[in-house]
């Protein structure tokens, strides 16, 4: 390839100067001006034309030129075809899975759920959404929310101060679930401590758990709650799984199940 570049720069060398030569003929071959007759005749020389061709070596090497090119070409013909064949692999994958995608999908199935009979919730009883609940102390009655997604029942409360009593925790803290309500002032033992971790949340929040004797209705249960801020919140009061397990089954559609306690 690098004699095949020599020949043709050879070649070209030997054509400019012969170029130049003819073009240089031709304008001394050209009429006098300068002699100042108005009518003086003019002379035309004819110019023969010299055709110059091409090199002996640069006819031969193109045919050797043309022989590599078409080789090169037999040598990418299989792998134009591969990626051919490549292409239009994908190409049918890509439409199978159009295909797939507009294939309609047929409705779920809805399966009705079986009707459950008092019977079968054994001894346990219904309890709805909404309570009210008789709490001791401070000996008043309020509304609470029933939610089984909670495992501790929690209470309402603020100003909460944990303090030391007989080598015991305790805990002081105010009840009040709106302004409307009177505050109340309470202090109990510390029956554990619990952490709460809430999606909002990256810590895990700390809290007091103390126990009230409540009364649902007749029944009078010694229950665990958990103190924090419901002042937010539309009940005071919250009855968690802890509360349900074992005795109770919640029917989320009613409310109000139990009658009010009332003290003698």
């Amino acid at each position: 390839m690098k004699s095949q570049e020599n020949s043709l720069r050879t070649s070209v060398s030997l054509l400019v100067p012969l170029s130049m030569a003819i073009v240089a003929g031709c304008a001394s071959q050209g009429p006098n001006l300068d002699s100042g007759d108005d009518e003086a005749a003019v002379d035309i020389v004819p110019v023969v034309p010299v055709v110059v061709g091409p090199p002996e070596d640069l006819k031969e090497s193109v045919p050797d030129a043309c022989e590599l090119l078409l080789t090169r070409l037999d040598e990418t013909h299989p792998l134009l075809s591969d990626l051919d064949q490549t292409l239009a692999g994908q190409a049918a994958r890509i439409e199978e899975a159009l295909d797939q995608i507009r294939r309609p999908v047929p409705p779920p199935q809805i399966q009705e759920c079986p009707a459950v009979s008092v019977g079968d919730i054994g001894n346990k009883e219904i309890i709805g959404a909404i309570e009210w609940l008789y709490l001791e102390p401070p000996g008043r009655h309020y509304r609470a929310r029933v939610d089984s997604g909670a495992e501790t029942s929690s209470l309402s409360a603020s100003d909460i101060v944990e303090f030391e009593r007989d080598s015991e925790d305790w805990v002081r803290f105010t009840f009040q679930h709106n302004t409307e309500e009177e505050q109340i002032e309470l202090e109990l033992p510390v029956k554990r401590v619990i952490l709460i971790r809430q999606p909002a949340t990256v810590e895990a929040e700390r809290r007091v758990v103390v126990e009230f004797d409540i009364r649902l209705g007749e029944e009078l249960q010694t229950v665990e709650f958990a103190l924090t801020d419901r002042s937010h919140m539309t009940y005071p009061m919250l009855l968690g799984r802890a509360f349900l397990m074992d005795i109770y089954v919640l029917d989320v559609s009613r409310s109000y199940t139990h009658e009010r306690y009332e003290a003698s």
